[in-house]
């Protein structure tokens, strides 16, 4: 009977030390970091919390304390609408890590849109139209979409380059969503290292957004980290 049972014990550890190595197998990337451009306001801490949710490690920066070589050990760079333009403007220029703006104003500095101010702006409503709805940044979701519960404002940029993925409702030059690929030449004709994008998300409208709105935020987040 003694020797069944130690029969049975060590079979039991086996298969434990078996789906240990197997899970430290199949998980042998490192932790997703992410480095948050912002301020630790009620309304970028439900940003932040979206990115803990999909399972990111989240540092925050403010933007004056930013500098040009922080992305490095990052996977993923999120910039606040609350950033100021004036102060991040192309530090992250040449970032190796894929950067997503909500502040449309930066889109300039980067050479990703024009630096006329008619070329950025918000609108107030609910609804956005979805463009391109088999790409995966529209998240399964096609033409009129609300974003917001309430009527509340929605911020734009006219790029210059990329695909617009979503606009204005009345004027399809005007992106709230947008993305430029790895490679892509912004206006200087400088390649960007990783995936960019301007995806709204107007500050102290966090609290406003609809469950499509967060479901196209995730979909900005897992794009901008895919290798494509």
């Amino acid at each position: 009977m003694k020797r069944l049972l130690f029969l049975f014990a060590t079979i039991l550890i086996i298969l434990a030390l078996a789906a240990c190595s197997a899970a430290i197998q199949g998980n042998p990337g490192k932790v997703k970091k992410a480095l948050f451009v912002g301020t630790d306001s009620a309304n970028d801490r439900i940003v932040m919390k979206h990115l803990k949710e999909l399972g990111f490690e989240v540092t925050l920066q403010t933007d004056k304390e930013l500098t040009e070589d922080q992305a490095q050990t990052y996977g993923l760079v999120y910039v606040s609408s609350f950033a100021g333009s004036h102060r991040v403007a192309d530090k992250l220029l040449a970032s190796p890590a894929p950067v997503i703006y909500a502040n449309a104003k930066i889109l300039g500095k980067v050479g990703l849109a024009s630096k006329d101010d008619s070329d950025y702006g918000d609108y107030t409503g609910q609804t956005i139209a979805v463009k391109d709805s088999k790409h995966p940044l529209a998240a399964g979701l096609a033409g009129s979409v609300d974003i917001y519960k309430a009527e509340g404002k929605i911020g734009y940029v006219v790029p210059q380059g990329g695909v617009i993925i979503a606009s204005a409702p009345d004027d399809d030059k005007r992106a709230v969503i947008c993305a430029f690929e790895k490679g892509t030449k912004n206006m200087s004709g400088q390649p960007v290292p990783a995936r960019r994008m301007y995806f709204n998300l107007t500050g102290g409208e966090e609290i406003n957004r609809t469950d499509n709105g967060w479901k196209l935020f995730e979909a900005a987040v897992r794009w901008a980290v895919d290798k494509g």
